[in-house]
């Protein structure tokens, strides 16, 4: 029996997608379970209950977002439209200081206050401080909303991608990345150490993506997809390795990727050298969404 985590709800969660509650559990961890609904999703029960979990705590390194940012701002200046750029979850501004390099207008929104003082003082770039729930934003300003990795943490994804969408000038974007961990074999969660649950709430297959943007009256116009399962098979092999020389990533910094070149090639085989990976296991996609609204208008013009 899973035991259930300090501040986690009791009861068997739904999928926010389907509305419906799948029997089919995929994963435990942390005392959370991961059920594979028939949708595609894969979901965090029980929901965490509210003020349980710190969203403006990030998990992932630094280097996640600063090896890569100037890839993704090259991506977004290609697939987007030029103007006004708006990155919620900003953190320390290394992809909207690498936007501003592509001719972008940058804003940011972001909860932490610290990073968001950090973005200010130190990048000279105006961020406005909180969520994007709390609804702070002018309508109608940006010509690109992007975020980053943040589809799997919004207890309400549909009605966050509509709050993006009513930020965007006409002809404006949303431009984002997502991990695609639904519908995959639990061997591959095993792999890259687990799931983060309860800190990440949603994890979505190609076909439950493609039904949140079409429940938030969005249209995907462009996806490039990144195969990560080159870097999960390397991070499975170095995980061995420590465990049979009793070492940790703490402990062994010549195994784990704290040097340079470490992060270098992991961010290799996470974007660039991903794209032409085979597409089995784990992706991460880049995605370009419009809303559907602008089509009606375009027909509607003479």
């Amino acid at each position: 029996m899973s035991v259930v985590p300090a501040g986690a709800g009791t009861s068997v969660a739904e999928c926010f997608l389907c509305r419906t509650t799948s029997p089919r559990v995929v994963w435990t961890e942390a005392g959370y379970e991961a059920r594979r609904c028939s949708c595609g999703m894969v979901y965090t029960s029980p929901t965490p209950a509210p003020g349980s979990i710190d969203c403006t705590i990030d998990h992932h390194p630094q280097e996640f977002y600063s090896y890569s940012a100037p890839f993704k701002a090259r991506w977004v200046a290609r697939h987007c439209p030029p103007g006004r750029l708006l990155e919620i979850g900003c953190g320390e501004g290394y992809f909207l200081a690498a936007a501003t390099a592509r001719g972008y207008e940058v804003v940011g929104l972001e909860a932490h206050a610290g990073r968001a003082r950090h973005v200010r003082d130190t990048l000279g770039i105006e961020v406005t401080g909180g969520a994007l729930e709390d609804d702070r934003l002018p309508s109608a300003q940006f010509d690109v909303v992007y975020h980053c990795d943040l589809l799997a943490h919004f207890a309400d994804p549909i009605a966050a991608l509509r709050l993006m969408t009513r930020l965007l000038r006409p002809d404006g974007v949303l431009c984002f990345e997502v991990g695609m961990l639904g519908g995959i074999s639990p061997f591959w969660y095993r792999l890259t150490g687990g799931l983060g649950l309860g800190y990440h709430l949603w994890l979505y297959s190609p076909g439950a993506l493609r039904e949140l943007l079409k429940r938030a009256d969005l249209r995907l116009e462009h996806v490039q997809r990144f195969g990560l399962a080159p870097r999960a098979l390397l991070g499975g092999v170095k995980a061995g390795l420590r465990g049979l020389l009793g070492r940790s990533d703490r402990s062994s910094p010549a195994v784990g990727p704290r040097r340079p070149i470490g992060r270098s090639i992991s961010n290799f085989l996470r974007y660039r050298g991903a794209a032409w990976a085979p597409r089995i296991g784990p992706e991460t996609w880049l995605v370009v969404a419009r809303p559907v609204s602008q089509d009606r208008l375009q027909a509607a013009r003479p």
